[in-house]
């Protein structure tokens, strides 16, 4: 099928519906706590964390699996396991078999979570891409928006039942199946291009650092909005949810509208991107009511929908030839280390400059935010002289 058909585009981007669908059932941790009452609290938490542990190694073996399996098969394989894993917890009570099964639900999601980007940035270019690219990252929001509704509508059904909302997985499965074809394979000579060695350069692994830090700052706001409405007696925790909330349905708006954006501001759609996260965090830091926290919010999730899909974008340009899939499994692997040492890099910086409030941590995180945009601003501009001198 024709890479410019809207069919092909479609299924191509339904695979990024799952890609952050593990967290979801986060609200069922209360739940799952009355039926464990033999495990921890940690140990219940485990069960909605433990799928980006699964993400982080299958992204670094999926490789092997494109080596033996090709692209397309490794897509389908890991939209299988997800698939199959993601509704176990359905038919099994055994909290042990619904731990594994979640690490393997994580695993499928590793398998393709590169080649979901990477297939975009081999296959479009220019204006295209970055359009694509802005979809990619809205199909994401747009799943976790849609999957955590549903998982609350199933609660009513008992906890178990609401695993059932892993099945959607079943939609990108067929559509990838039936209607993405691409395009060594279809010429045979999948086996010659498996044959080139790829490999990673230095600014493949400085991207990886400098989105490490990026998400684990931004991750403040997930972690510290609800203490920073209690802390100041601007609401109650239950409030975090639908503000939080907020983030996800500007994620889709700027998602979609990506591709006219990036048109306008290029290369500068990071710099500013992190320019407005930073100042976000500024005004939850210094606000003192909820319009004002939510208005914050929406700032940064608006501007962190600016700056995460030009990394993407920046990785598949900066990457040595052939082996673009490989730094993109690079880049997701510094992303999914900076949300998971967020807490820890949030309670060092705190230590560090004897800070211990919510509105401390959005002091720092925004600050630091703040120099991140000035340092891609520098970084990019040198880029884009010497490209225009050579």
């Amino acid at each position: 099928m024709n890479k410019n058909s809207v069919l092909f585009k479609a299924s191509l981007l339904s695979i990024s519906l799952v890609l952050v669908a593990g967290p979801v059932i986060s609200s069922l941790i209360p739940l799952m706590q009355q039926s464990f009452p033999n495990q921890s609290t940690s140990s219940i938490e485990l069960i909605a964390t433990i799928p980006n542990f699964g993400i982080l190694i299958f992204v670094l073996l999926s490789n092997i699996f494109i080596k033996f399996l090709g692209k397309k098969n490794t897509v389908l394989l890991g939209l299988l396991i997800a698939l199959i894993a993601g509704i176990v917890p359905v038919f099994v009570d055994n909290y042990t078999v619904i731990l594994v099964s979640r690490f393997l639900f994580g695993a499928g999601i590793g398998l393709f979570n590169a080649l979901a980007v990477s297939l975009i940035t081999e296959l479009y270019d220019g204006d295209e891409q970055a359009s694509l690219m802005g979809l990619q990252a809205a199909m994401g929001s747009i799943g976790s928006t849609v999957l955590t509704l549903l998982v609350g509508y199933f609660t009513r059904f008992g906890w178990q039942n609401s695993f059932l909302v892993y099945a959607i997985t079943v939609l990108p499965l067929i559509l990838f199946a039936l209607f993405v074809k691409l395009p060594s394979e279809a010429k045979g000579t999948e086996e010659k291009s498996e044959k080139v060695k790829e490999s990673v350069n230095a600014p493949t692994l400085v991207l990886m650092v400098f989105a490490l830090i990026v998400y684990a700052l931004f991750f403040v706001v997930m972690l510290k909005t609800a203490t920073h409405l209690v802390e100041t007696g601007i609401g109650k925790p239950e409030t975090a949810a639908s503000i939080l909330g907020s983030i996800t349905l500007v994620g889709i708006v700027v998602g979609v509208a990506y591709g006219k954006i990036f048109k306008f501001l290029k290369h500068l759609v990071l710099p500013i991107g992190l320019l407005g996260m930073g100042i976000g965090f500024i005004v939850i830091m210094l606000a003192n009511s909820i319009a004002m926290v939510t208005t914050g919010a929406i700032l940064a999730g608006l501007s962190f929908s600016l700056a995460a899909p030009f990394m993407f974008m920046l990785v598949g340009q900066v990457a040595p030839k052939n082996s673009t899939n490989l730094a993109t499994g690079v880049l997701l692997v510094g992303i999914n280390l900076g949300v998971f040492l967020s807490p820890t890099i949030n309670g060092f910086l705190s230590k560090l400059f004897g800070m211990s409030t919510a509105a401390d941590s959005f002091l720092i995180s925004g600050v630091g935010l703040l120099i991140l945009s000035v340092l891609s601003f520098v970084v990019l501009n040198t880029q884009q002289k010497k490209q225009k001198s050579n």
